[in-house]
């Protein structure tokens, strides 16, 4: 390897890069045992870091694997790898190789076997006269040898980043909890290892009234208090003698315990702390069967649950007129964290009179955070809220998902909207155990505590960053379902996790000497949007990295032309949504976002929310940086013409992001076979949009069809290719769903990791279906696992897909006889032979309201 490209690399390293995902499944521990003084927050260590291949493969290729300290001021020493990467290993430092901060680094060709590790050691202290924390982090990459594309990533740090123990600690409670139950204020060690803490309560953030004053000799203090109206509490802790004086406050935090009223909706949830041992009841009320009078006798019932963990009483007996209140004892008892669900089923006479989904959601200890630049295996959810709507409450519910083969610990951070997120973040661990999926229902509320009263202004409205804690594992998984409800069912969307390495970027982390700075803006496009009597449009940004960042919003017609645009400064880690009308964009019934990233600075992704004026459903329309695209095949599944109350119909986009013609041939293939017609070839002029408004019926003369349109180029094209499925009501309004088009590229063959659909349902509120297609025109073999949290065992099934076929699997998780009520289930969708390669997607419709929610698979 050159000098310049090991600068390159190690430089890279520092920055913990946003590399792709590759093959290799790598992990890695660092534990450094401090020869320091007793309280001091830097001074000499000794380092060991073990890195691991938890996957199958065996893992070759060039190995860069390197010990940093965080600071200019500290020195690494004595760097050395056993066993060696390979005989002809080449170790350097940062005595013979400068770049800006001390390290120790071996680069070189090398295997590593299933289960196999190799171990790096370092001493690193702080130079002399120097003081503060010494925060390290030690990395490995696994690289093509010929190719340079990446196969692995790998990092640990020693959990110190840029601070260290202070003379303030750092506060940390649950964010909610229920009335009568003990929760536990906890905070972190001062500088002074023998400091006492002051602990002051408050039922306001100035704390004019101090309720109650505690002074302990340890980190944490419990609390309980039994309230009739929800409440919130505030804390703030300091140390009584650090450095000689008393320390400062810590940041207040706070908890909202809540007064639980009787739960008449078709859900019920509670909230306890983790790791609560104290069963909590959950009022729930029952109406008598429909069409009972009010002057009729009493109706006689049955109540049960179908969860151990959730019993009813009382169980049976009378129903009167006007409906009773049965209770739903909740134990916590060595459940995980997040939202586990049962089903409350009320039969009168034989018959399911009625049948309520409940929750006991747990949840961990909240404290301040501060944004910083993500690792390579994070994942960020742009927009998540819980606020009033027009229809009713909004609310997000967050699936969260480890199939690597240990359990991982994640941090959860959520930077309310137009903020600074090195400033305002509220950061939260969860641990998920290995092939587990947590339900983190109405996160911002239950995990946050916005929300959580019912005092006016308390809602919360931002974004969430997924980071896995100490693992370069890349099999993490997330998906987020933002809605609105009311008595009619629910309204929502699906907004996709994105990987950091996703977002759009200028910023060359550390500048290299010599080597060329990144040249032209990122762009993002966004499609399918309008601002009309029919439809409101919101845009959203955010940042990711922790730096700040300009963007350029530019607005255009079908035609590709200019209606508006407007320069946006975002903060670091700042969330924006805007109204698209305030942009003054006038009537625009078919349009398309750009979103240009110019500042050298930060790292950007963005959202639309298109929603229907009549029904206020929203649908969620994904970027895509369009430099990226390159193919001869875009497909579009999921079309239809269906008639009837539950019709549905589709409409598709076509962007031509290139700056020719090009000439496209359109093939529509119907599910279940028939001959496929195709339309074409037409042409769609360079930054162009083609519209195709309910296209199955009008262009290719199919109602009452549905399958999946396929696009050709005769070369390699750009174009971005999206559709919408959706239904019409009777007032003429619209609800329905986004569908990306994906090239083959982006589905999965023989041999590649599974596509994960997550967040699915089958209960009296949500049936799921699941689709497939063919991408490339080849057969392929296809295994479908579905799993549900309650059980260790999984169910398979295998079918085949034929060439360019398309199929949508009806109550796919009823087919695989896991019952009549599964709530959070995850599917896994393999190809194990055949040419062909494979695309997946989950549909989630509402029982009530007939909404779909389009969930896309993560790759």
């Amino acid at each position: 390897m050159s000098r310049v490209l090991i600068v390159a690399a190690l430089a890279l390293l520092i920055a913990l890069p946003v590399f792709a995902a590759g093959p290799c499944s790598l992990s890695m521990s660092l534990s450094c045992n401090s020869t320091s003084a007793p309280g001091q927050t830097g001074g000499a260590q000794t380092c060991t870091a073990v890195t691991l291949n938890n996957g199958t493969n065996v893992c070759s290729g060039e190995f860069i694997a390197a010990i940093f300290a965080q600071v200019q001021n500290a020195t690494v020493t004595n760097f050395r790898i056993t066993p060696p990467l390979s005989a002809a290993q080449q170790c350097f430092d940062s005595s013979t190789l400068p770049i800006g901060i001390p390290f120790g680094a071996c680069v070189g060709d090398g295997t590593l076997g299933p289960g196999g590790s190799f171990t790096m050691t370092a001493n690193v202290a702080l130079t002399a006269g120097a003081s503060g924390p010494l925060p390290i982090v030690a990395v490995t990459e696994v690289v093509d040898s010929v190719t340079g594309d990446e196969l692995g990533f790998a990092y640990a740090t020693n959990g110190l980043g840029n601070t260290g123990p202070t003379c303030t600690p750092i506060a940390s409670v649950p964010p909610v909890t229920q009335s009568g139950l003990s929760y536990n204020l906890t905070w972190t060690q001062v500088t002074d290892p023998n400091a006492s803490f002051t602990v002051e309560e408050s039922t306001d953030i100035g704390f004019s009234t101090i309720t109650d004053t505690r002074n302990v000799n340890v980190r944490s203090a419990q609390f309980t208090h039994t309230v009739g109206t929800s409440t919130r509490y505030f804390y703030r802790v300091r140390a009584n003698s650090c450095g000689g004086a008393v320390g400062p406050n810590s940041d207040i935090v706070t908890i909202a315990v809540q007064a639980l009223a009787p739960a008449t909706g078709r859900s019920a949830d509670a909230v306890v702390p983790f790791g609560s041992t104290t069963p909590i009841t959950i009022p729930i009320h029952i109406d008598p069967p429909p069409g009972s009078s009010k002057n009729a006798l009493d109706v006689t019932f049955t109540a049960s649950t179908d969860k151990p963990y959730l019993s009813v009483s009382p169980s049976s007996g009378n129903i009167p007129p006007g409906g009773m209140t049965v209770n739903v004892t909740a134990n916590p008892s060595n459940l995980p964290p997040g939202a586990n669900t049962g089903t409350l089923t009320v039969q009168s006479g034989g018959l399911t009179i009625s049948s309520k989904s409940v929750s006991v959601s747990l949840v961990t200890p909240v404290g301040p955070g501060s944004k910083s630049i993500p690792p390579s295996n994070a994942l960020i959810i742009p927009a998540i809220i819980h606020a009033p709507g027009a229809l009713g409450p909004f609310q997000s519910d967050v699936r969260l998902t480890n199939t690597s083969t240990s359990s991982v610990s994640y941090d959860v951070t959520f930077t309310p909207t137009r903020t600074d997120g090195t400033k305002t973040s509220k950061t939260t661990t969860v641990a998920v155990d290995s092939g587990q999926t947590i339900a983190l229902n109405d996160i911002v509320r239950d995990f946050f505590g916005a929300g959580a009263t019912e005092a006016a202004g308390d809602t919360g409205f931002g974004s969430l960053e997924v980071r896995p804690v100490n693992t370069g594992s890349t099999l993490n998984y997330a998906s987020s379902r933002t809605f609105t409800f009311n008595d009619k069912g629910t309204f929502g969307q699906f907004i996709a996790a994105i990987p950091f390495n996703q977002f759009a970027t200028n910023a060359s982390v550390i500048p290299i000497p010599g080597l060329p700075a990144p040249t032209g803006n990122p762009v993002l496009s966004m499609q399918q949007i309008a601002v009309s009597s029919k439809f409101r449009t919101n845009l959203g940004l955010v940042e990711g990295s922790g730096t700040a960042a300009t963007v350029n919003v530019r607005v255009l017609n079908d035609q590709g032309t200019q209606v508006t645009a407007q320069v946006f400064n975002l903060q670091p880690g700042e969330h924006q949504q805007i109204n698209l009308s305030t942009l003054n964009p006038g009537t625009l019934d078919d349009g398309r976002i750009e979103v240009i990233v110019q500042s050298p600075t930060g790292a950007v992704s963005a959202y639309a929310s298109v929603l229907d004026n009549i029904t206020n459903d929203p649908l969620a329309v994904t970027p895509v940086q369009v430099s990226e695209i390159s193919s001869t095949r875009y497909i579009l599944p999921g079309m239809a013409a269906l008639p009837g109350v539950n019709n549905f119909h589709s409409d598709i986009r076509i962007y031509n992001g290139g700056t020719t013609s090009q000439q496209v041939t359109a093939t529509f293939y119907p599910q279940g076979g028939g001959a496929p017609k195709t339309f074409g070839p037409f042409s769609v002029d360079g930054g162009n949009v083609r519209v195709f408004d309910d296209v199955v019926a009008n262009t290719f003369n199919a109602s009452g069809q549905g399958g999946s349109i396929v696009l050709t180029t005769p070369a390699a094209s750009k174009l971005v290719a999206t559709g919408r499925t959706y239904t019409i009501d009777a007032q003429g309004g619209t609800f329905g769903q986004f569908i990306p088009g994906v090239m083959p590229t982006g589905g999965i063959g023989t041999g590649d990791r599974p596509l994960q659909v997550l967040q699915l349902e089958e209960s009296t509120n949500f049936r799921s279906n699941l689709g497939l297609a063919e991408l490339n025109g080849s057969g392929a073999h296809v295994r479908i696992t579905a799993f549900v949290p309650d059980s260790k065992q999984s169910v398979s099934t295998e079918l085949d897909l034929q060439p360019n076929e398309f199929r949508q699997l009806g109550r796919v998780l009823s087919g695989f006889g896991l019952g009549s009520n599964v709530y959070n289930a995850r599917i896994a969708v393999e190809v194990t032979s055949g040419s062909g390669r494979v695309a997946s997607y989950g549909s989630v419709i509402d029982n009530a309201s007939f909404d779909p929610t389009y969930v896309t698979a993560s790759k």
